[in-house]
């Protein structure tokens, strides 16, 4: 199961790399791996861990890395572009992304709630003036 949900989201990061702006992109990637991460109830522990620890024999490793690989390739695209502050890091927003996960499953938002959340985190990570 954890191959098949990685696969998925290397598809959904494929589709997303097409996205032309960068801020636009960066707020889908963020979605992507909240659904990831939520796909796995418990999971977003494990995984901090495993991206902490950097254990080589850990299956979780190496998907940490690509995760706060990849989500530093689109915050330095947003920055590059204007859109992103320059003092956020893919790891921050990583953080973020298994925070909102953790959340959603612990069964005390609705989908309101939770586009609150993410407006939130938006808003801190966007650079001033970016009010989009």
């Amino acid at each position: 199961m954890l191959q098949t949900r990685s696969d998925e989201l290397v598809a959904r990061r494929a589709e997303i790399a097409r996205v032309d702006d960068a801020a636009e992109a960066l707020r889908q990637w963020l979605r992507a791996m909240e659904e990831y991460f939520t796909a796995f109830g418990g999971l977003p522990q494990p995984l901090m861990a495993a991206a902490r620890a950097q254990e080589p024999d850990n299956p979780l490793t190496l998907p940490c890395e690509l995760l706060i690989s990849t989500t530093e390739e689109y915050v330095r695209a947003a920055q590059r572009a204007g859109r992103a502050r320059a003092s956020v890091t893919g790891y921050d927003l990583l953080l973020a992304a298994i925070s909102v996960a953790w959340i959603s499953g612990t069964g005390a938002t609705d989908t309101n709630s939770l586009g609150r959340l993410w407006a939130l985190i938006e808003s801190g990570y966007r650079r001033p003036g970016d009010a989009e």
